[in-house]
């Protein structure tokens, strides 16, 4: 990594980057993005942007027939990256693009599609489809080059959610560094209390052996982590203990961690304070630098 290049910029929402009303938010996450690329408290290059999770809105396909929750095959998954890339492409458009260049080598955008389909609700056991991606973008070549997403849901999820069963595509690697790259509750697979409260031979347990196994070979530099909304820093602070411990605790080695952040609580009171939320989900200034915009502006 060049001297003067910090290693992760965070594109910080001060609020929700969606409406729930709205299929999708294009106009909305290009606005965001241009402003934050033009920022002028932006440092002179950066590694990485992060985003949080969902900030990139649009429907999930009609057309998609495949196994969803912990039935989630990676071709199921991929079935769905056109479909997502066609979002990315709406957003990253040619002026977002060329404010992006010289900022960022790579930028993580979180993509989400949401069931929005009269046709699929009729069917009660697919209501609710949904996944949740993560796309990472190579700002010189103008295009994604690797797509993540969860694969460790939440408990109202284990039916609906379409998993990324292929957790290798967690595991990025570029020119300077390791990266792995989570999803939301994908934290979770390495927290302390998640793992007391596993049931042994149970769906979680695998995925989350399987992930620990995965993670320690690759030896990650970097753990950037999408999760959607972030109130209060307690929301990660175990996972993110266990995983600090698990993966990037070795003596004299610099280590960079950090969670995207849209500040928000689902329109209720914030619970944390924003300087106290993005303290608590990142490794120090020098490493991540915040550039906080208004899902508005």
């Amino acid at each position: 990594m060049p001297a003067n290049q910090v290693p992760v910029v965070r594109i910080v929402v001060d609020g929700s980057p969606s409406l729930k009303s709205e299929p999708t938010n294009f106009e909305r996450a290009r606005r965001m993005l241009l402003r934050a690329f033009t920022d002028n408290q932006w440092p002179s290059s950066a590694a990485f942007a992060l985003t949080p999770g969902g900030f990139v809105k649009a429907p999930f396909p009609d057309d998609w027939d495949g196994r969803r929750g912990w039935c989630s095959r990676p071709e199921d998954f991929r079935a769905l990256l056109p479909y997502a890339g066609n979002a990315v492409g709406n957003v990253l458009t040619p002026s977002v693009m060329d404010a992006a260049r010289g900022r960022t080598d790579y930028l993580t955008l979180g993509v989400d599609l949401n069931d929005r389909s009269s046709k699929r609700k009729m069917d009660r056991k697919a209501r609710g489809t949904h996944a949740e991606l993560v796309a990472i973008v190579d700002i010189a070549r103008g295009e994604p080059v690797q797509w993540t997403g969860k694969s460790y849901p939440v408990s109202w999820q284990e039916r609906t959610l379409v998993q990324e069963a292929g957790l290798d595509s967690h595991l990025f690697c570029c020119e300077t560094e390791r990266v792995l790259i989570l999803g939301c509750h994908d934290l979770n697979m390495f927290s302390p209390r998640a793992k007391a409260n596993m049931k042994d031979g149970g769906n979680r347990q695998r995925r989350s052996k399987y992930m620990w196994t995965l993670a320690r070979k690759f030896d990650p530099t970097m753990i950037l982590h999408h999760p959607h909304t972030t109130d209060s820093p307690n929301i990660w602070r175990i996972a993110w203990r266990g995983a600090r411990e698990m993966l990037l605790r070795k003596c004299g080695e610099r280590h960079v961690w950090a969670s995207g952040i849209a500040y928000y609580n689902g329109g209720e009171k914030r619970r944390g304070t924003v300087r106290g939320v993005l303290e608590g989900t990142r490794c120090c200034d020098e490493d991540v630098v915040n550039i906080c915009i208004r899902p508005t502006d």
